[in-house]
């Protein structure tokens, strides 16, 4: 069983680098380094900012903590047709799951020390912390986690005490009291909370290996990780795995009825309807566009929010770019008597609408954070306006025709 989670650990990994070598490509590398450098530039300035004795840092300290802790979902790597084929085998699946619960402990604390790290300078400068108080935090994080992965290894199991594997009380509750106690009692007996609660979930793990395995769970819970891990990987590249859904938004109908029913306007029906209607592809967009308006929210200076707005502005446009082919097997598309030039007008169109949405909601984030400065103000309109423009009737069809021509 050890040997077949480590085969599909390899198969895994080599999925995960195929698409990570996509996502990382050298412009987005070289964008991520220009976001990281501005990033730590206006957390180190607002640092300088900040004193000790705020009321609402250690509510923001707790909070990222326990933001910090629920990153990491136990990896089984289990497939569908296990329920099949394993079921013969399954008394020894513990080990294969143990295997599991060990490389995502190795993840798991991974983050945990990186959180530490970030948030550590700022509880420096808002607690009277020392050293040791530092790390018998991190140790309660260690700690918390591990019982959220063990809690998560319990779900698997058709349990007899039901509380054991409740996700409220070990990822909500008991973190809450823990790290609560911690900032504002003392960090060692929040890390005396952290150690029972793990020593508890460690000892009932005796109660339940012998247990018969809940396998519509443990498939659920790792068909909805890796949904989550495409749906990232869906943000910068298309990823066939993900099945696409559609839904009706009577909400917006009064904007897509504004489409005259001509025939000349029969793919600028299609786009329209269909990327609303698309849950992948309209969720992506909405997606986007608030992890970009967060990020121009809190991000103050002259030159960083036309960088990122910019920056998003090109990463919602390029993920759209795929669904220009999204109706081409469907047979009744080819018998319409319209050419391909309206295609492309009507998806240019669409495309126009969605990103000049998107820049106005970046430059009225912009204007409300940076109103004093006059150069980011007028720098974001005149870059959006300037970077739609290229992007629709300069970079779009060029690689459309690329595109076609590899089909």
């Amino acid at each position: 069983m050890k040997q077949l989670f480590r085969q599909r650990l390899t198969t895994h990994l080599k999925e995960m680098m195929r698409y990570l070598r996509l996502v990382f490509n050298d412009y987005f590398v070289l964008a991520l380094l220009f976001v990281i450098g501005g990033l730590g530039y206006y957390y180190s300035n607002a640092l300088k900012q900040l004193h000790t004795g705020l009321w609402w840092a250690p509510i923001v300290i707790i909070g990222i903590l326990l933001v910090s802790v629920q990153l990491g979902r136990f990896a089984t790597l289990i497939e569908a047709p296990d329920y099949v084929f394993l079921l013969p085998r399954e008394a020894d699946l513990y080990h294969y799951l143990k295997s599991g619960f060990k490389y995502s402990l190795s993840i798991a604390l991974s983050i945990q020390v990186l959180f530490w790290i970030l948030l550590m300078p700022f509880i420096q400068v808002t607690m009277h912390v020392t050293a040791i108080d530092l790390y018998l935090l991190l140790a309660t994080a260690v700690l918390l986690k591990t019982t959220w992965l063990n809690t998560d290894f319990a779900r698997k199991y058709h349990l007899k005490r039901q509380w054991l594997s409740s996700r409220f009380l070990f990822r909500l509750l008991v973190p809450v009291v823990s790290f609560g106690l911690s900032i504002y009692v003392n960090y060692w007996i929040g890390l005396a909370v952290a150690l029972i609660a793990l020593i508890v979930s460690w000892i009932s793990r005796r109660s339940w290996v012998t247990r018969s395995l809940d396998w519509t769970r443990m498939i659920s819970d790792e068909n909805s990780r890796m949904h989550t891990v495409y749906q990232f990987f869906n943000l910068f590249t298309d990823v066939p795995m993900l099945q696409g859904s559609v839904k009706r938004r009577r909400y917006v109908d009064g904007i897509l009825n504004r489409i005259k029913l001509i025939p000349k306007n029969t793919y600028l029906y299609l786009y329209g309807h269909g990327i609303v209607r698309d849950n992948e592809m309209s969720g992506l967009y909405v997606r986007l566009l608030v992890i970009g308006t967060l990020l121009l929210v809190f991000v103050k200076g002259e030159l960083l929010p036309i960088f990122l707005s910019l920056l998003f502005i090109y990463l919602i446009g390029f993920q759209m770019i795929p669904f220009y082919f999204h109706f081409s097997d469907n047979a009744f598309v080819h018998v319409y008597p319209i050419t391909d030039k309206y295609q492309l007008m009507s998806f240019q169109r669409v495309l126009l609408y969605l990103l000049t949405t998107v820049g106005v909601v970046f430059a009225i984030a912009v204007v409300a954070v940076n109103y004093t400065s006059l150069v980011t103000v007028f720098g974001v309109i005149l870059g959006e306006a300037l970077e739609i423009w290229a992007f629709i009737y300069v970079y779009l069809p060029k690689r459309l025709a690329r595109s076609e021509r590899i089909r």
